[in-house]
Order: structure tokens, then C-alpha cells, then sequence
């Protein structure tokens, strides 16, 4: 199972910046980064999860890629808002990053993903509950799947005791896409999303996840 680190390393101070990504092109069980993108008022792609406060030093979506370019990470980019897709991918390709990218979003934006163009980059869309995924898969076929839970607590229980009737590996071969899920922060919860069989998990990568790592060794060469 890939690990990816949330906005570069983890929620809070100092996500979505090279010193995030810094760290986790350091990290040898890191495989990639998951980060966010919304476009300014006037139009520059932002790497940030909300709107930046004016004059905010936000880092750009170009220097995230000219950073990126450099190291061996695979990027989940989720898109914050509609119509960016395809300037999105247009500047992966340009920077040579579309085959180790996925760009996805949640339903409301992903509806502006260029589904029916040929893929220059996978795509990928977030199943909000599980009684939305046929239908998701239907719409848009998407090339990544993925899933998961919030910061409350009962979010991360309902969806252990869901997928532990229903196997995340099964969902995976019925629909022939990988699986992604995130967030994770509790290495016991690694534990369980490997026993389960996902492609990828995302997670808050702190000491204890870090620790956990350490754990089972580094990750193959090529992961």
C-alpha cells in the first residue's frame, strides 16, 4: 500500500509548501504528496486548501511543479473549485508530471473534469458515501477512486464498520480501479487499510506514522 503525505506532510501550519513536500521527498516510505489547488482572483493557480488572505505569500501551482519535477513523488491534486481541470493538466503534461498524477475532486467540481476527452492525466473523484459509487462509476468512469473519512471521530468508526462487511478489495476488482483512502492519522488504522488491500492511503504523516513506517522497512525501489 502507497502512503501519500496530506497537503505535503499534514494539516496546519506549513501545508501545501515546498518545506511540506521537502519532507516528504526525504521520507523513503513516502510515495507521494496529496495537495490542493483553487485559482486566484486573477486566475494564477494556487497550491492551498481555502482561500488565501489578501496578500497572502500562497505558493503557486507552477512553483509546485518545478519543485515536484525534481524529486521521484506521485501527486494526487485535488481540485478546490470548477473549470480549472484542464489548465491543471495542461501544466502537468508541460511539466512532464502527468504520468505519476491524478487530478480528482469531490462530485461538484469533478462534474468540470473533461471526462469524455482523451486522458492526458488519470482522473479521479471522491465517493462521498458508499451508496454513491455505482452511480459515480457509471457518470464518469473515473480512473481512481477514492474514499474515506473527516476529523470526527465517528466518521473514521462508521467507515471501518462498513468496508469491514463490504471489502475494500472487492470494491477494488468489481470496478477494476484502484482504490484510495484517506485521512488517515492513526497507524493502527494503516494496519487496517493493509489488511484491507487499498492501492493508496493518504495520511497526516507525523512521528507515529513515521514511526510505523520505520516499522516495516522503506518501501521497494520503484514503488
Amino acid at each position: 500500500m502507497k502512503l501519500f503525505a496530506h497537503r505535503g506532510w499534514r494539516a496546519g501550519a506549513g501545508e501545501n509548501t515546498l518545506a511540506a513536500f521537502t519532507r516528504a521527498a526525504a521520507e523513503s516510505g513516502i510515495s507521494g504528496v496529496e495537495l490542493d489547488v483553487r485559482a486566484a482572483a486573477d486566475g494564477t493557480l494556487l497550491v492551498c486548501h481555502d482561500p488565501p488572505p489578501v496578500g497572502a505569500n500562497t505558493l503557486t501551482f507552477d512553483a509546485a511543479l518545478a519543485f515536484l519535477s525534481g524529486t521521484n513523488l506521485e501527486l494526487f491534486i485535488e481540485l478546490k473549485q470548477r473549470d480549472i481541470a484542464e489548465r491543471v493538466i495542461d501544466r502537468l503534461v508541460a511539466a512532464k508530471l502527468a504520468d505519476r498524477a491524478v487530478v480528482f475532486a469531490f462530485a461538484p467540481v469533478a462534474r468540470s473534469f473533461p471526462w469524455n476527452a482523451a486522458r492526458a492525466v488519470r482522473l479521479g473523484i471522491i465517493a462521498l458515501y458508499p451508496w454513491t459509487i455505482d452511480r459515480a462509476m457509471r457518470a464518469y468512469a473515473p480512473d481512481v477512486l477514492f474514499l474515506g473519512w473527516d476529523y470526527r471521530a465517528w466518521t473514521r468508526v462508521a467507515f471501518q464498520a462498513w468496508w469491514s462487511a463490504f471489502p475494500l478489495a472487492r470494491l477494488a476488482r468489481r470496478h477494476r480501479v484502484p482504490v484510495v483512502v484517506g485521512i488517515v492519522q492513526r497507524a493502527a488504522d494503516l494496519d487496517w487499510l493493509r489488511r484491507q488491500g487499498v492501492h493508496a492511503a493518504v495520511t497526516d504523516v507525523d512521528a507515529t506514522i513515521i514511526a510505523a513506517i520505520g516499522r516495516r522497512g522503506p518501501a521497494p525501489p520503484g514503488r
